[in-house]
């Protein structure tokens, strides 16, 4: 018996206008820099949304699938959209293809990309990390062809953070701000507003993927442009958050420094996608 598509990787209201309205601009002009057609990686699911969307940006596209039958519905898509020639199918989960190199036949990514789009079903954080060290790796194999990249991730706000891993990150980030910036006190305080119940999970999670984002980046050589993240009502109501991050490749010797401080990035906080309006949320500790 085939298994049903999760709900997650159905479209709505909110993630065609985050395709079309806000993702599609910001990878126009990623292609008009790069000067030619891009090479994509991603998670597209079977309705390919994403691909038959940006296809004039796209040049080859690989696409992982978890399932048979998610693959077979892809290669039909691929078809009727007249994009079969220029698409490379993987099997198997996301985190373990990058993690171990190959899929679940065997088969390998066509390193580089230009474009990454990690349409999750979940949150990022679980007891064992495996997606945000997937995520390094990823990092790590596009600075072995010195290639900058575009990186779009979304996923469940919830996650399985029963460790709390959120929350001794918050704890170390206090500590390098206040050895950053020498703010003591403001820090500090901005750090146990982050740790309140209060303050709503989506603020934590967009700081700690931001600043994953950028230490990972710079750590391999690339300096890391951050947007503000979006949160969204998925299908069903699921709380989903979007990121859409630069990745810029320098010459190797030195960790890469980014143009955003740390503080900066702390500050981007996120914004509220409702009615097609993206609206600045006021639960979010600032630095001053």
């Amino acid at each position: 018996m085939n298994e049903p598509i999760e709900p997650a990787f159905k479209t709505n209201p909110n993630k065609d206008y985050l395709r079309r309205g806000y993702d599609k601009p910001i990878i126009r002009g990623w292609y008009s820099a790069a000067g030619r057609h891009l090479d994509y990686l991603g998670l597209p699911g079977p309705d390919m949304l994403d691909i038959v969307e940006w296809q004039e940006f796209l040049h080859r596209f690989t696409a992982i699938e978890r399932r048979e039958n998610e693959q077979h519905l892809l290669f039909l898509r691929a078809n009727v959209k007249d994009v079969e020639h220029r698409l490379h199918s993987l099997y198997g989960e996301f985190d373990k293809i990058l993690l171990t190199g190959r899929d679940r036949y065997d088969h390998t990514p066509r390193w580089p990309y230009d474009l990454v789009n990690l349409d999750y079903f979940g949150g990022l954080i679980y007891q064992d990390l495996a997606r945000p060290k997937a995520l390094n790796k990823l990092i790590q194999n596009q600075d072995e062809y010195k290639r900058s990249f575009l990186l779009i991730i979304t996923n469940d706000l919830r996650d399985g953070d029963f460790v709390g891993e959120k929350f001794s990150f918050f704890d170390e980030l206090g500590r390098r701000l206040v050895r950053d910036s020498g703010k003591e006190e403001t820090i500090l305080k901005a750090i146990d507003r982050f740790k309140a119940s209060s303050t709503p999970d989506a603020a934590r999670q967009t700081v700690y993927t931001n600043v994953l984002l950028r230490d990972c980046g710079e750590s391999a050589h690339f300096r890391v442009k951050c947007r503000p993240a979006i949160v969204y009502a998925g299908t069903g109501g699921t709380k989903m958050v979007h990121y859409v991050t630069e990745f810029h490749h320098s010459p190797r010797g030195y960790r890469a420094v980014s143009e955003q401080s740390l503080i900066q990035i702390v500050n981007l906080g996120y914004r509220e996608l409702r009615d097609g309006q993206l609206v600045e949320s006021d639960a979010i500790p600032r630095i001053n």
